[in-house]
């Protein structure tokens, strides 16, 4: 089945082909991945190149962390995404977006406050995990909703952190 993946500002068609085979744009490409004891990291082989990573699902959005640094990647099947063609404009988001801790941590800054306008990219919340900042960023332009944590506040994995409308 192929998969649009989107990492940033980058869109990449995943189609799997076997156990141990996907091709990305065209190329295949060897990956081995295996759970970990903990439910969320994953040992990954690409190429011959291991790569520990920790995934967690949010709302609409996956979270992986690779050497510290945290991709949001989205996920559409081909089904998913012709109909999302037909209920209107592809990738648009609608309804509320949720920022969850991908991890437990502190969190360190909390740079808007319910009713403030923000832009897609923009961070919003600061969360220090594993003597390691994270920054999270606005999914989506709109409106924050609700700011549920304050600097100083210890976060469990998948506590929600802001909503934005």
């Amino acid at each position: 089945m192929k998969y649009l993946t989107t990492i940033g500002d980058s869109q990449f068609t995943i189609d799997i082909n076997r156990d141990g085979q996907v091709t990305v744009d065209g190329q295949v490409v060897n990956i081995d991945m295996q759970r970990m004891l903990d439910t969320t990291m994953f040992s990954v082989i690409i190429n011959g190149i291991s790569h520990d990573v920790r995934m967690s699902e949010g709302e609409g959005v996956y979270l992986a962390e690779v050497s510290g640094e945290i991709f949001e990647v989205v996920v559409e099947d081909e089904r998913t995404r012709r109909l999302a063609g037909l209920k209107g404009i592809p990738g648009s988001m609608t309804g509320e977006a949720i920022i969850k801790a991908p991890m437990p941590g502190v969190v360190i800054a909390v740079s808007v406050s319910p009713g403030s306008q923000v832009e897609q990219g923009e961070i919003v919340v600061i969360l220090e995990s594993m003597k390691m900042q994270n920054e999270f960023k606005a999914p989506r332009s709109g409106r924050v909703h609700t700011v549920r944590v304050a600097p100083g506040d210890r976060v469990e994995q998948g506590a929600v952190m802001l909503t934005i409308t």
